[in-house]
């Protein structure tokens, strides 16, 4: 399993099923049960499935997807993060009573390999 490695706030608002949508300025072709890592913390909280991957739109972000991203970025603002941005869509979160430990493999930003 991968992991998903986020900062503190996203990865409680995904672990409390409000944020159904990760912004990400690169496609991913990881899809199932992924565990979800607060950063800097190397532990695992909880777990969600990523079922897909979707180039984003400005309809589609201010359509629906910018409430379930949680964000008051405009679209605009967002394409001065991302270039071109990816909508990583999340769904059935768990979270973990007590965190896991993990090994964090130095260079780890974005993924890590879960045993």
């Amino acid at each position: 399993m991968k992991g998903l490695i986020l900062k503190n706030g996203p990865a409680n608002d995904i672990l409390d099923g409000l944020k159904t949508v990760e912004m990400r300025g690169c496609r991913t072709n990881n899809r199932g049960t992924i565990g979800i890592i607060k950063s800097g913390t190397k532990q695992v909280w909880g777990t969600a499935e990523l079922y897909d991957c979707v180039e984003l739109t400005k309809e589609l972000y201010e359509g629906e997807w910018k409430d379930k991203h949680r964000s008051n970025k405009t679209y605009e603002e967002l394409l001065l993060i991302y270039p071109k941005p990816f909508a990583w869509l999340l769904k059935n979160a768990i979270k973990f009573e007590n965190p896991k430990p993990y090994n964090h493999k130095q260079g780890c930003v974005i993924w890590v390999n879960l045993e």
